[in-house]
């Protein structure tokens, strides 16, 4: 028996039934109303998840094309630095690297870069100073890295200034130094 039938019974009939099938009957309206009421709420959902991720897809495919740009407008924002220091001859050498390239910077020898350092950094700050140096030595190259190199069509790395004494020249230019003395 199909719920077209069940509905068409009469109230007359509906009477005559025996209270446990009056139940019964109810109960399968009610259970018949369930059923109707999930089955579009289920539908509603199928159509929100499909526009949810049909807004997904859109959103990812701009996030991709602006990705894109965004790599070619400015190549220098994904170029890394290494400090490192060559213990044989007491030298320290920047590490330039991107995608395309990479290219290194001789900085100087230990007592050098000590000594053009000082203007910033206590004496004390120096004693232990080749872990030191290589930290001091990569901020102050982060600083003024987009003026340090440049990128040609390829995106390869070239330099722009390439001595140590330009570096803490555009490094005391930048003003994000926290510390200054004067040595007489």
């Amino acid at each position: 028996m199909n719920m077209e039938k069940l509905k068409r019974i009469s109230q007359e009939k509906f009477d005559s039934l025996k209270k446990d099938e009056k139940d019964l009957l109810l109960t399968y309206y009610k259970t018949y109303e369930k059923e109707n009421k999930l089955s579009k709420s289920l539908n509603k959902s199928r159509k929100k998840i499909k526009k949810v991720k049909d807004k997904l897809n859109k959103v990812q495919i701009e996030k991709k094309e602006i990705l894109k740009k965004i790599k070619s407008i400015n190549k220098s924002l994904f170029t890394t630095s290494t400090v490192v220091c060559d213990k044989r001859w007491n030298s320290y050498i920047c590490i330039f690297k991107n995608s395309e390239s990479q290219k290194s910077l001789y900085l100087g020898n230990h007592k050098s870069i000590v000594k053009a350092l000082a203007p910033f950094y206590s004496k004390e700050e120096f004693k232990d100073s080749q872990e030191f140096l290589k930290k001091e030595l990569k901020k102050i190259i982060s600083t003024v890295q987009d003026k340090l190199i440049k990128h040609n069509d390829n995106n390869e790395i070239t330099f722009k200034k390439n001595k140590l004494k330009s570096i803490v020249e555009l490094y005391a230019e930048s003003g994000k130094w926290d510390y200054w003395s004067i040595e007489d």
